[in-house]
């Protein structure tokens, strides 16, 4: 395999590849779901919702995405 397929690869994989990381430091699979209470401003609570009815998406889950992007 030449080295640009296995960059390919592991770009493509690279949440899989960052969830093992987190098993090996933790012990513990990122999947589980946490319920925080947390408070927002209005404007960007209605934002959110607006967003959640057009996608189709959860609120949890584009804030979710989100802030995966923003970690990278």
């Amino acid at each position: 395999m030449l080295p640009r397929d296995i960059r390919r690869i592991m770009k493509e994989n690279q949440r899989y590849a960052d969830m093992l990381e987190y098993y090996d430091r933790t012990g513990r699979l990122p999947l589980r779901k946490v319920r925080r209470s947390f408070t927002l401003k209005d404007i960007n609570f209605s934002h959110l919702k607006e967003l959640s009815r057009k996608t189709g998406k959860s609120m949890s889950g584009i804030l979710d995405e989100m802030i995966e992007k923003c970690a990278n």
